[in-house]
């Protein structure tokens, strides 16, 4: 007899029999286990091919490879006991090649997985998450379009992923491999069990300065997995929080969005009204257009030049925000300041719950309503949300007809657009009316007429501002977009200079913002994809203005009911179920207002109240141009939280309710008690140093910038050192200029004069930025006034 292992007898005990299943069922684990550096390996591969897109992009990878590698190690530390024990069922298989083999298919479709994902994610800008399940399938076959094809740089990198993968795979088959036993496996499994609940999702080191540097750090495949997770399992906060004095917080818990009327008329006062017919409205909404690339200031220099010779003779709010950062919210939104349910107002269909929006009230009192796009009104439920609010006239994709042609998939492009809603007008004059435009060929895949000729106006437009091709990568790597950007603006100069020859034009109020800031183009922060500009023109207006105090696209029906009532005298709701409180016209940076942001149709994460911005849990301080800075103040922390918590239960409550308010009001004649701005409690206030009147400086010699800082709180403020940056219209920065440490009691002004260093660079028009900093660290500590532009 030798010492081979003994053969199995019929008469085993049973507990010697259940000890070699239990083997058995740990065998395919621990095989699993051993073979996960296979894995690894073609993330490896992937990361590269991401890296090197991500520097072309404009990131400042160097730094960043580093952590990004780390975050896809994290992301295996996390998720590693999905892969574990989800091989258990391959112990059935008789081999351990076999089971090798099988786990080199998983591995295969888990690195396709990945490249798609970042295909996804350069074509979109965003990363994927959950958003599959905000949609039908006709809908995602539409979003998706082309992005569903890898490049074939990617398609390179794959291939090269999966030889690797497979390589080590092989190897992991010789002898000298490391065969983990069954038990190693489950104690990693319970570990990366541990790792998925205590470690954070990703992590981002302090060089990570920008939205699309973090987007970068992410693991794809991760991202995915723990969003959809978040989705299937419900992200379900506190369903009581702490929090008063808001929109949502209404005294009767079934109708937590139901309050008292308290919108004051904001815009009254800058028109000129006159007794009889109230004033036609407009609307306006842009597809992608954003505050980055549009206006004074823009990051990316202003690809909008007709609407910023309007926005010179009109209301433009500079400061302005989105409520979504997709088109599926902006209908709600705009027109009904409404909650978002779980996936958008709209996408509960016939099971929306019962409303009032300024369409409808307008609908009531005699208005027409009209409404038209080049697209398919059924994406999003758009055409069922209309049709619920009483709009009277649809106009879509089906109604064009020859010599017009489809530039997309979407539909028809903004030009045939703007001539179908002239055409329309013209055919029927009917007033008072709202017409509703809402424009498409800023969106992926970016065709539409002419498509050669405007690529070719990026350069010309580029030259107009004084900025070099070699600036921004995304100059050349975006060409589409920006092309994109030039056609729609022209469009809408062709609609407003035909609106201008139509009867009614002079008692016409028109609307222009965008639903959403493209993704397309790189972002800084995370609140860039909500910025967006609102512009308010009309020949009633009495003069022009620029105003920096924030307002959101939920306060656009409230403001604009609270001026047809108060001026024409129309009635108006005593009960509304307004988010928004109004639009302010502040000139100088403030805000007064609280808003939820909901990115997707799945993720809703971000809320901005008073001077203070919370996303995925993190706080931000604000400033004027919606800069961001990482907010150390724990009490405004807590207080934000609470109220979005708050929000976060009453939006709950939208999916089940039959109505948002108890009883449909009458309307009623408009009353002027009561009614306030700032009605709202905030989580922070501007408390202390702010920068307004920043302007060039009198006098010979090197130039000089003049701004005055005003302590707003009722304390004495930190030190802080007057800081005027310069830079150029790419944005990069020229020089610096400190001036010495100061503090200022509660009420106090401070005019500041500091010499602009512009470098070797010769005299002319720059953009300064003035900000309160930190004696130490730099940091702004207060609400800096950004990027004017001036000449040096």
């Amino acid at each position: 007899m030798t010492a081979a292992t003994p053969r199995r007898r019929r008469d085993d005990p049973p507990a010697t029999a259940f000890g070699r299943v239990l083997r058995r069922l740990g065998s395919a684990p621990a095989t699993a286990l051993a073979c996960l550096p296979a894995l690894v390996a073609g993330w490896f591969v992937l990361r590269i091919a991401e890296t090197v897109h991500a520097g072309a992009a404009g990131i400042n990878v160097a730094g960043l490879f580093g952590p990004a590698l780390a975050n896809d190690l994290l992301a295996l530390a996390r998720h590693g006991f999905m892969l574990v024990l989800g091989a258990v069922p391959l112990a059935v298989l008789p081999l351990r090649r076999w089971c090798v083999a099988a786990l080199a298919v998983t591995w295969a479709a888990l690195l396709a997985l990945q490249a798609g994902l970042m295909q996804y994610h350069w074509s979109a800008g965003v990363l994927l998450g959950a958003d599959l399940f905000g949609y039908s399938r006709a809908e995602i076959a539409t979003t998706l379009g082309g992005r569903s094809q890898l490049g074939i740089g990617l398609v390179a990198a794959l291939g090269v992923a999966l030889a690797v993968s497979m390589l080590v795979l092989g190897l992991s088959l010789r002898p000298w491999w490391p065969r983990p036993r069954g038990r190693t496996a489950l104690v990693a499994a319970l570990l990366s069990i541990g790792a998925y609940w205590i470690l954070p999702d990703h992590f981002a080191p302090p060089t990570a300065g920008t939205e699309a540097s973090v987007d970068y750090l992410r693991n794809k495949t991760a991202y995915f997995v723990d969003r959809s997770i978040a989705h299937v399992a419900g992200e379900r906060g506190p369903t009581h929080a702490a929090a008063q004095g808001l929109p949502w917080t209404g005294k009767d818990a079934k109708f937590p969005f139901a309050h008292p009327e308290r919108t004051p008329d904001t815009l009254g006062p800058l028109f000129d009204t006159h007794p009889g017919t109230p004033p036609n409205l407009v609307f306006i909404i842009v597809e992608g257009l954003g505050r980055s690339f549009s206006g004074p200031g823009a990051r990316f220099g202003s690809f909008t030049p007709f609407l910023d010779e309007l926005a010179g003779r009109s209301l433009y709010f500079e400061n302005f925000l989105a409520g979504q950062g997709r088109t599926f919210g902006v209908l709600p939104t705009v027109f009904g300041s409404l909650p978002f349910g779980e996936s958008g107002l709209s996408a509960l269909g016939e099971r929306m719950p019962r409303h009032q929006s300024l369409l409808s009230i307008l609908k009531a009192q005699g208005y027409h309503l009209n409404y038209a796009s080049g697209s398919n009104l059924d994406f999003d439920n758009q055409g069922l949300f209309l049709r619920g609010e009483g709009v009277d006239t649809l106009v879509s994709e089906a109604d064009y007809k020859p010599p017009y042609q489809r530039s997309n998939y979407w539909g028809y492009d903004d030009r045939a657009l703007m001539e179908m809603a002239i055409a329309r007008e013209r055919a029927d004059p009917r007033v008072p009316a709202v017409r509703i435009l809402q424009t498409t060929s800023m969106h992926d895949p970016f065709t539409f007429p002419d498509r050669q000729a405007y690529l070719a106006k990026v350069g010309q437009r580029l030259a107009a501002l004084g900025i070099a091709e070699s600036a921004n990568p995304a100059y050349t790597a975006q060409r589409d977009v920006f092309a994109s950007i030039l056609f729609a603006d022209d469009a809408l100069r062709l609609y407003f200079e035909q609106a201008a020859q139509l009867p009614g034009y002079a008692n016409t109020i028109f609307i222009v913002t965008g639903d959403h800031r493209l993704p397309e183009l790189p972002m800084d922060t995370r609140i860039e994809r909500y910025h967006v500009p609102l512009i308010v023109f009309s020949p009633l207006l009495k003069h022009p203005a620029s105003i920096k105090s924030v307002s959101s696209q939920f306060d656009i029906a409230p403001s604009l009911l609270a001026f047809l009532g108060h001026a024409y005298g129309l009635r108006v709701p005593d009960e509304v179920t307004w988010l928004g409180t109004g639009l302010d016209t502040e000139k100088t940076f403030r805000n007064v207002h609280a808003l939820p942001l909901k990115q997707t149709k799945t993720e809703l994460s971000d809320f901005v109240s008073g001077t203070v911005y919370l996303a995925q849990g993190r706080l931000f301080a604000l400033a004027d141009g919606m800069r961001l800075d990482r907010a150390d103040d724990e009490g405004a922390l807590a207080r934000a939280r609470a109220q979005f918590d708050a929000f976060l239960a009453a939006n709950r409550r939208v999916a089940g309710a039959a109505a948002l308010a108890p009883t449909a009001r009458a309307l009623a004649p408009w009353r002027e008690g009561g009614r306030k701005l700032n009605s709202v409690d905030l989580a922070s206030e501007a408390g202390q140093v702010s920068v307004s009147g920043v302007r060039r400086g009198q006098g010979g010699g090197e130039p000089v910038v003049e701004a005055t800082f005003v302590n707003n709180g009722k304390t004495p403020s930190a030190a802080f050192v007057p800081l005027l940056v310069v830079s150029d219209a790419g944005g990069l920065e020229l020089g610096e200029t400190p001036g010495e440490i100061r503090t200022l009691a509660p009420g106090a002004t401070l005019k500041v004069t500091l010499k602009a260093v512009l470098g070797r660079a010769p005299h002319g028009r720059y953009f300064v930025s003035v900000i309160p900093s930190h004696p130490q660290t730099g940091r702004s500590i207060g609400i800096g006034q950004y990027h004017v532009e001036m000449p040096l």
